[in-house]
């Protein structure tokens, strides 16, 4: 729409602070460096991105390393580099020109009561002085310009205060961001995803909340030392009333604010707890509902939020009283001034000049008073959110000297005594004594046992480990595959790109080679179709396959894969091994360093690296390590010997491949740019070539002709979502002779145009047809009714009331006891000063202060009721919102969690409940303050002036035409901020996820830009409406101060009105322009805010899956008995509107059988374990367990006696203990023996802890073997009757594999097992086999019934996996 101004974009405010943070960290370091060695300090001068020291050491020039200067960070955990300095230094100018404004306006406001002494002094002597009239239109005149003018400045400061709390938003953000691209594993350990967004959403935010009012500061002491001053000029000795009020209010302030930044500090512990549950809880939801778990973390999130509640009820108890001090400040400084001067034995009269012209001029300094509370609630979430965000920062980074990047070594990594560790403050490293000469264009494998240290000697080739000593040099740019793969929510080509250039024959290279043609070709929108948030639509294999393409297109020096293999099937291995990483790949020319666990590949490297327990036990080349008859040859041996004998065969298809590929090109993506003619010149036969074979390697050119959906193991179902879309009518039959060629002929065309688009599409498909997240959606028009009927409901009807009855009260008692002094001071008896020594004298003058004593200590009660009672309400109503939403969508359906971004729903438990929690309550008291208070300004002036009210309608109309043409438009500016927020949030996520893969391919820079782009599209529209509300505030004022000029010229027109009156006429009239101005902005600003309430109203009507428990349909006790299985017509689809999945399956399983399922990408395996824990529901048929069907019964019922092993390990940070059993329903010695089981007895004896070892993150402190053996341990312990393994050993080797298949054998014998397998001799020695091709059953029987069958599918698979020759 438009863009943000130059001043607030990132690339200016980011630098801008970065470069002061720096300096300060930089100076932090040197002085904590010359402490310990006792020099004389030196001053450092920041220059040109550099420090220069201005004077010499005395002692030595030797300047401290990187790693002592973070050895001493640490070991000063107390004494930190202030990021509150560095703020305030980086933009004291902006926040003093702010506050000058706002002194200015200051001054303007105390100038109105000396002109209301003059304009009283005029109308009490206006008959008797025979004074022109002009004088007194002159003093009216005067108050509107001086209003006027004080409303500019009025508006212009607190608009460049806001500008400046967004603008250091802006700046941290960016800061916060960077610092979470480069901080170390050890770092990493203590702040999860969630922590770091939660720094960015909530506590950026409170910062820039904070600023609103802190041009207050200056503010206060000097309004109240020039108000005290004006005071004592009309009351003398009795301002000293005043003062003590003004003394002991800032003393209880203090005291509040201790309390409330004690509070805070713990609100914001138990939020950060609470959204790294949640993120976690999200990111595996899968696994959750699979295993019934919702209600156990539902609990846990509900108790830290009840935790939440408890301290904010505290902190809104203590807000109440601060109200209370401050409110009520004005009257209580009236009364005390009252009180002495009554009290005094002075002949002095107490006239309604004295009188009126004080109370005018401590109502002035009220509205400064009534904001000390907000001022010092923002300041304390400011320090303690600045804290967080400083020691956030002040977290180690990855050391940049971990790895050398020098050229022209000779060797293309080189590693010379390294020892590394993922953290400093451990005892034992992580590896030790590596030593590693890699040359140019070598493949090197490296294998091992589960956590003999594998990915870990990955990483500290990347940098990502702590280099406790040695050196580590990598020569040339760095391409990385992780184990679990790293998937943008972008579409298949953006991820491949990956921000490079595109060029189409080398892009078109890349997919045939990464074997993604036939994958393209059953996705919706072929390359263009996106992909879900963590590849949640492709199946790990696919998700693989397009980060190995990714690499291989970013045409690097070396390539660093960290086992890309075990997530495909053996056949794609094959094809992935031969036509990328092996010796005639496309990657032949580079360095390549793979990490694997198929031994079979082992003859085609160039060097083996064997790790065992972080070092390496042994290097040399295949035939070395046989010929070595160490223990790595026996167990060699042992799994390659059926190998070799079907190698034969398969050398010789690849030998022929080759001579095939040499004939027409240099396949290779060569380092020398020297071969371009001769690739050109094959291009020529390229063409030929692709018009017969379409360069499509054999195996998969056999598999398109047999299946109609081809490649590696299932598309976890999710795929079929997508496989689905735009399939015709037929596509259920097998391709016939004919039907071969048109997907082949459609594909060739479609590359041709240098787009990957469905084969079965017959028109090139809509931009949006790939598209899986659809955007977010905001409402339009005013909030709805229902949201806020909801929202009242949720804060309590009778509750809403009485505290909403208490503000009008008081302000009605409050205007009461003003017209009180009016009686006090026109009465006959005290203004006759013959009568003051007189008993009667000094009884009505007591009368007088005892009533207006009364009317004050009500008014207290009913101001502390107004504020506990509507602050308590306002909490209840969030936590209520909180606790529906966290219910609805942990009762939404799998399809939800696929279409919608978790970043999405993050933005509702984070920054929108936030502002329930904090804002709306902030802004609640402040409208409902306001507003009562115009009220009564206007009925008391119209009482006193009643025609006053002339002048009240037009304005008011005005008021209402504008406030109609504003509120939708700020409403608006609101909802699209909010909306805006959540990719912010996404890619927050997303990279912090991924940050080893940016910082690994150099792309910290590109994704900082992103980042910045998306935060200032952001705080553009934040930034709109904060302009948005001062441009009204600005044309509000100019109608206030026309009142103001109305009630004075009314009042020099009037015959009637006494001093009295026209003091309290214009003292009311002056609080009008105030009392009107911040009406308009707590009303935006509740408009603004309720939006939140509308968004998180909008996720506690989501439609929810069936029932968890149906009282009704309970299964048997003890069901199930057998575990026996059948399928009746059963047919499925993912959503509404998508092809069905499953098309009807009819099987009958035994009780206690095991069964191996088959197939192909898309043939409905996963989907047939969907199906079984009715993560999807059926649209025809049913599936019995035992003979009860099981959707008659509540799903908890049958996710509870259902067990699952999948394919990606779901681990959660906290102990071992609790992701072993987060129910606590078994004992240690329960769990010790699933351990052991699980053959991880003796790395959890190694683990500090043992059971209560902290598993970190998404369990970041294991690797992806041993997290599949974590929850291997955890489905023993939950043993049924019924197993479910999807794939669940692809990330173990070969070795493991056996002892993980062994053990499921031994204890699950008696139960019934279905297996997803892409490692078919996994399954070879099954009961029986089910291939399935399309959502059907092609095969079922035994393995060796179906092997006999040499035309049949599962053959031609086995065929593929070499089992068979």
């Amino acid at each position: 729409m438009w863009q943000q101004v130059s001043y607030l974009r990132s690339e200016v405010c980011v630098p801008e602070l970065e470069e002061r943070w720096r300096e300060a960290v930089h100076q932090h370091k040197e002085n904590q460096w010359r402490k310990q060695l006792g020099k004389p300090k030196e001053i450092f001068v920041y220059q040109n991105g550099s420090f220069n020291s201005e004077s010499t050491p005395l002692l030595s020039n030797q300047k401290p390393t990187i790693d002592d200067e973070d050895e001493h960070m640490k070991n000063s955990s107390q004494s930190r580099p202030s990021l509150l300095k560095v703020v305030m230094k980086t933009y004291w100018k902006q926040w003093m020109l702010a506050s000058f404004f706002k002194i200015i306006c200051d001054f303007l406001s105390l100038i109105q009561p000396i002109l209301l002494n003059y304009m009283i002094d005029f109308l009490d002597n206006k008959q008797t002085d025979n004074r022109p009239l002009w004088n007194g239109w002159a003093l009216a005149i005067a108050f509107f310009v001086c209003g006027e003018i004080e409303s500019v400045f009025f508006c212009q400061g607190a608009f460049g205060m806001m500008t400046l709390g967004l603008k250091i938003k802006v700046a941290l953000v960016g800061l916060i961001y960077q610092k979470s691209l480069t901080m170390s594993n050890a770092a990493k350990n203590q702040y999860t995803i969630g922590d770091i967004v939660n720094l960015m959403s909530v506590d950026c935010q409170r910062i820039q909340d904070a600023f609103m009012f802190q041009y207050e500061i200056l503010s206060f002491f000097v309004t109240l030392g020039a108000g005290l001053y004006l005071i004592w000029n009309q009351m003398g000795v009795a301002t000293f009333g005043s003062v003590a009020v003004i003394i002991v209010i800032t003393v209880l302030n203090i005291f509040f604010g201790k309390l409330q930044q004690k509070y805070q500090s713990v609100i914001l512990s138990l939020k950060s707890s609470r959204i790294k549950l949640l993120n976690e809880v999200l990111n595996g939801i899968k696994v959750l509902k699979m295993y019934a778990w919702e209600p156990s973390f539902t609990t846990k999130l509900l108790n830290i939020r009840s935790k939440e509640m408890v301290y904010l009820k505290k902190v809104c108890m203590v807000t109440a009283f601060s109200v209370l001090f401050s409110v009520h400040s004005p009257f209580l400084m009236n009364y005390f001034i009252l009180l002495i001067f009554t009290l005094m034995t002075s002949s002095s009269q107490l006239s309604a000049g004295r009188v009126f012209v004080s109370l005018s001029i401590i109502n002035t300094l009220r509205f400064t008073i009534t904001m000390v509370p907000f001022v010092i609630t923002g300041l304390i979430q400011m320090l303690v959110s600045i804290r967080r965000i400083e020691e956030f920062l002040c977290k180690e980074d990855l050391n940049p000297e971990n790895v050398s990047t020098s050229i022209n070594t000779g060797y293309a990594i080189n590693i010379e005594k390294g020892h590394f560790t993922w953290d400093r403050r451990t005892p034992r490293n992580t590896l030790n004594r590596i030593n590693l000469k890699i040359g140019e264009g070598k493949l090197v494998a490296v294998v091992g046992q589960v956590g003999a240290g594998k990915s870990s000697l990955i990483a500290a080739m990347l940098g990502e480990m702590e280099k406790v000593q040695g050196r580590v040099n990598i020569q040339g740019t760095v391409a990385y595959v992780p184990q679990e793969a790293w998937i943008q929510n972008l579409t298949v080509k953006e991820n491949i790109l990956f921000s490079s250039k595109f060029n189409e024959k080398k892009y078109r290279r890349v997919i045939e080679a990464c074997a993604l043609l036939p994958d393209l070709a059953i996705l919706s929108a072929g390359d263009n179709t996106e992909i879900g948030e963590r590849g949640i639509n492709v199946s790990g294999g696919q998700k693989q396959r397009i980060s190995l393409a990714r690499a291989v297109y970013s045409n690097s020096d070396v390539y660093l894969l960290d086992d890309p293999l075990s997530a495909v099937d053996s056949h794609v291995g094959k094809s992935l091994f031969k036509d990328v990483i092996g010796p005639e790949g496309l990657l032949r020319h580079k360095t390549r360093i793979l990490v694997t666990h198929g031994v079979h590949w082992l003859p085609k490297v160039d060097l083996v690296v064997v790790m065992d327990n972080g070092t390496i036990s042994e290097v040399g080349t295949y035939e070395e390590l046989m010929q070595s008859k160490g223990a790595f040859s026996e167990f060699l041996e042992t799994h390659l010997l059926q190998e070799d004998e079907d190698d034969n065969e398969i050398a010789k298809i690849k030998d022929q491949m080759w001579e095939q590929l040499e004939c027409v090109s240099d396949y290779g993506l060569s380092a020398d740019d020297s071969d371009v003619l001769s690739r050109r010149q094959s291009a020529r036969k390229l063409s030929v070539r692709r018009s017969s074979r379409l360069a499509i390697p054999n195996d998969v050119r056999r598999r398109l002709s047999q299946l109609h959906t081809v490649s590696e193991n299932s598309l976890d179902s999710r795929s079929g979502s997508q496989t689905s879309l735009n399939r015709s009518s037929n596509s259920d039959r097998r391709l016939s002779v004919n039907d071969k060629k048109n997907p082949l002929q459609k594909l060739h065309r479609t590359l041709s145009q240098g787009r990957i688009l469905p084969y079965d599409s017959e028109e090139v498909s809509d931009e949006d047809s790939g598209k899986l997240i659809q955007d977010e959606k905001s409402e339009e028009g005013t909030v709805k009714l229902s949201v806020i009927t909801t929202y009242i409901k949720a804060m309590g009807v009778v509750g809403t009331f009485f505290s909403l009855l208490f503000v009008v009260l008081f302000q009605g008692l409050n205007a009461f006891s003003n017209f009180w002094l009016t009686f006090w001071t026109e009465d006959d008896v005290i203004k006759n000063q013959t009568l003051v020594m007189t008993q009667e004298y000094a009884d009505r003058k007591y009368y007088y202060l005892i009533i207006y004593t009364i009317l004050g200590v009500l008014q207290g009660f009913l101001l502390f009721f107004f504020a506990y009672l509507g602050l308590t309400r306002l909490i209840n109503a969030s936590g209520t919102l909180h606790s529906s939403m966290l219910f609805c969508i942990l009762r939404s359906p799998m399809s939800f969690f696929d279409t919608t971004p978790v970043g999405r729903i993050m933005n509702r438990f984070s920054s929108d409940i936030d502002i329930l929690d904090d804002r709306v309550p902030r802004t609640f008291r402040l409208w409902a303050l306001m507003l009562s208070t115009l009220l009564a300004i206007l009925v008391v002036i119209s009482v006193n002036t009643p025609t006053f009210a002339v002048a009240i309608i037009p304005v008011g109309i005005l008021y209402v035409i504008i406030l109609r043409f504003y509120l939708p438009t700020a409403r608006q500016l609101k909802r699209i901020e909010g909306v805006t927020r959540s990719p912010v949030y996404n890619h927050f996520s997303e990279s912090i996820t991924g940050a080893s893969c940016i910082r690994a391919y150099r792309a910290v820079d590109r994704f900082i830009t992103e980042s910045q782009a998306r935060v200032d599209l952001n705080s553009t529209f934040y930034h709109a409406a904060n302009t948005a509300s001062w441009w009204i505030a600005v044309r509000l004022e100019l109608l206030a101060n026309f009142l103001v000029l109305a009630a004075a010229l009314f009042s020099v027109l009037s015959d009637t009105l006494t001093g009295a009156g026209i003091g309290l006429s214009l003292t009311y009239s002056l609080q009008v322009v105030i009392a009107l101005n911040l009406v308009v902005q707590s009303v935006s600003e509740m408009e603004m805010n309720i939006v939140s309430a509308e968004r998180a109203e909008e996720y506690t009507r989501l439609p929810p899956e069936a029932e968890w428990i149906e009282p009704d349909h309970r299964p048997p006790p003890g069901w199930p008995d057998t575990g026996s299985l059948s399928f009746k017509s059963y047919t499925t689809r993912y959503r509404q509107g998508l092809d069905l999945v499953l098309r009807g399956l009819d099987c009958v399983i035994s009780g206690g059988e095991k069964i191996g399922i088959v197939g192909r990408t898309g043939a409905g395996k996963s989907s047939v374990t969907l199906a079984m824990f009715r993560i999807v529901e059926p649209a025809s048929g049913e599936i019995k367990i035992d003979d009860v069907s099981i959707s008659s019964m509540g799903l908890h019922d049958l996710r509870a006696k259902i067990t699952i092993l999948p394919q990606d390990p779901v681990i959660f940070s906290g102990s071992l203990r609790s992701n072993l059993d987060p129910l606590q329903r078994f004992t240690d010695r329960d769990l010790w023996t699933a351990i052991e089981r699980a053959h991880m007895k003796d790395f959890v004896n190694s683990c500090v802890g043992n059971l209560s070892y902290e598993c970190g993150e998404g369990g970041q402190n294991f690797s992806v073997g041993q997290r599949q053996l974590v929850c291997l341990a955890r489905t023993l312990l939950h043993k049924t009757k019924i197993l479910i393994l999807d794939e669940a050993t692809a990330a173990v080797d070969v070795e493991t594999d056996e002892l993980i298949q062994r053990t499921i054998k031994t204890e699950f014998s008696d139960c019934t097992v279905l297996s997803i397998a892409h490692r078919l001799n996994t399954v070879m020695d099954y009961d029986r086999i089910m291939v399935m091709d399309k959502g059907l059953i092609v095969e079922f029987d035994s393995p060796q019934t179906l092997l006999q069958n040499k035309s049949g599918v599962f053959y031609s698979m086995a065929k593929d996996a070499n089992l068979v020759s």
